[in-house]
């Protein structure tokens, strides 16, 4: 149900004129019987183009370009995350409530039918345009759900994916009660249909009686967690489970990992996340930074005490291990936890201060090529360039709280490697 102040159908004219704008043609034929309004529109679309082909991916059809605005943008799912939503559907017919510019839409049209539904005209014309962009095909209708019948709305369709408007009023919430659909009609529509996919922010948290009535997903790729999505009733295709038997049960959790063509999942039922781990004052053998999914998702400490490992602090800092088993063996944690973390062997343990690190990289004649950091107020790239004169050898440096002291701890570069 994304709104925008751009009323602007997209024509075939207004293409070519797009076309002409991104080749920097301002004075083309077609430029010059637009009025100044249109042109600075086309413009601004222009200069979002970097950022658009980042969360929708490269246009299909080659001289096209995608259709936005920064709102939009800021709210449209990336494409990797798309498709691996879109997996869970299978072949079969969905409807997408709220589709705005078409970010799910597009991965949902891709292997299937599909419907999308906004309540704004013209930013219909827009996802009609990058549907286009994408070659594919979907029908679009404009209704607005909070104001139509709620079969109306599914019209038959079995399964739903809904991405509320979490932006109303010009401002970023993260709490159902303040989102368009509401949460209460949300669930009406979800009702209407064997099950669905909810789209929400990552921090958002729902009452307990309705977290415990879905399952909840936490997902990231390219190192940023995403969204967090309910996923409701039953749905054709969702993905094997790579974990244990809990993963996608009603009332659990999961943390979703996307590399590249991978997923990689992490699961805990209903209350097992709520056990804590062991806390340690000391980093052991080896130093494991869980993806951020699974920070996000509360499973910390679950993911901990699955992996032998301790928190270094709490929670909320560092895991350390004293893992023993021979690398590469199926039973070994490091191996298991690898696509779920940052894991690294530890060299050294050392005082954190500027003088102390100094001295023990110009000693090892190495730097730290990556510096992780959690609970200090310490600028990583800052401090890199420091260190980066006291030798040649790449090497790793983590730093973080223990109470109120500051620890730092050298390891060997992480697996797996980080860009």
């Amino acid at each position: 149900m994304t709104t925008s102040p751009i009323e602007l159908e997209v024509t075939e004219k207004l293409r070519e004129a797009m076309r002409d704008c991104i080749a920097d043609r301002m004075h083309s034929p077609v430029m010059q019987t637009l009025p100044s309004g249109t042109k600075a529109v086309l413009k601004d679309i222009a200069g979002l183009q970097t950022r658009a082909t980042a969360t929708l991916g490269p246009p299909i059809r080659k001289e096209e370009s995608w259709w936005v605005n920064r709102r939009a943008i800021q709210q449209s799912t990336t494409s990797q995350v798309a498709k691996f939503k879109a997996s869970w559907f299978g072949d079969l017919p969905v409807t997408d409530i709220c589709c705005g510019i078409g970010g799910d839409l597009i991965a949902l049209a891709r292997r299937g039918p599909t419907t999308g539904i906004d309540a704004s005209e013209s930013i219909l014309s827009f996802t009609a345009a990058n549907l286009f962009t994408a070659n594919v095909k979907a029908e679009l209708r404009c209704l607005d759900v909070m104001e139509s019948e709620p079969a109306d709305v599914v019209n038959g369709s079995k399964w739903l994916h809904i991405d509320p408007d979490r932006r109303v009023d010009n401002q970023r919430h993260v709490q159902p009660d303040a989102w368009l659909p509401t949460w209460e009609r949300t669930v009406e529509l979800l009702n209407q249909v064997q099950g669905g996919l909810v789209k929400m922010a990552p921090a958002t948290t729902l009452e307990s009686s309705i977290a415990e009535a879905c399952h909840l997903m936490w997902i990231s790729s390219g190192g940023s967690v995403r969204e967090q999505t309910a996923i409701w009733g039953t749905l054709p295709t969702p993905p094997a489970a790579s974990m244990d038997g809990a993963t996608w049960k009603t009332g659990g959790r999961t943390a979703v990992v996307l590399k590249h063509d991978t997923v990689h999942c992490y699961s805990a039922a209903l209350g097992d996340w709520t056990v804590p781990a062991s806390v340690v004052s000391s980093a052991e053998s080896w130093m494991i930074d869980p993806d951020g999914a699974i920070r996000a998702a509360g499973l910390t400490d679950h993911f901990a005490r699955s992996h032998q490992a301790q928190t270094l602090g709490g929670p909320s800092g560092f895991l350390t291990a004293a893992w023993t088993a021979m690398e590469g063996e199926s039973s070994n944690p490091q191996t298991t936890c690898q696509h779920l973390a940052v894991v690294a062997p530890i060299r050294d343990r050392l005082s954190c201060d500027d003088r102390a690190l100094r001295r023990y990289f110009r000693k090892a004649k190495a730097y730290p090529e990556v510096i992780k950091v959690r609970g200090v107020d310490i600028d990583p790239a800052k401090l890199g360039k420091k260190l980066r004169e006291c030798g040649e050898t790449p090497l790793a440096l983590w730093i973080g709280r223990n109470g109120k002291k500051t620890y730092a701890v050298v390891t060997e570069l992480p697996t797996p490697p980080l860009s």
